[in-house]
């Protein structure tokens, strides 16, 4: 009925946040593997450019971004399903550390891809375009930081203030 309208819409937006992360993760492990991929292929004075320091460095923000994100976007799932943790913070943090890892990510894989990944025909470049549409998706990182401040602090005031009454 009508009264219950305000939690389904809530629920499915949590649950749309939790999947867009989940889609955004698979996305950026595919141009993490397309980074990597070429980095092993590409021959840069005479060895693959894999084999630069600066390279790897790079590579390897990747990754660790990726699986930041991954991690994020499991736990919101799994809150959702589960129940035992709050969905709509778990949601929340996932939404911004999977749309901010991709949109690096895709824009990082361009700079490893170097100027063939700046066409508008190659993937990495429509990953790139996607991420971009994906960020403002269902809310962009900022305004999912913005939630999760306001509901950590929202709960640190309300726990601060029962510890005041209670001495």
């Amino acid at each position: 009925g009508p009264e219950e309208a305000e939690r389904v819409i809530t629920h499915a937006l949590q649950v749309g946040a939790a999947l867009l992360a989940a889609e955004q993760v698979g996305a950026a492990q595919y141009l993490l593997d397309l980074a990597v991929d070429y980095a092993k292929t590409r021959l840069q004075f005479g060895r693959p450019i894999g084999s630069f320091q600066a390279v790897k460095h790079k590579l390897a923000d990747m990754l660790v971004d990726l699986e930041h994100a991954r991690s994020t976007a499991y736990h919101a799932v799994w809150a959702i399903g589960d129940g035992s943790d709050d969905p709509a913070l778990a949601a929340s943090i996932a939404q911004a550390t999977a749309s901010a890892a991709f949109s690096r990510i895709a824009r990082d894989t361009i700079q490893v891809l170097g100027g063939i990944g700046f066409t508008w025909e190659h993937q990495a470049h429509l990953y790139f375009k996607r991420a971009a549409t994906d960020a403002a998706l269902l809310g962009t990182a900022e305004q999912h930081r913005s939630r999760v401040a306001d509901m950590v602090l929202d709960t640190a005031v309300a726990d601060a203030d029962a510890a005041r009454v209670a001495t």
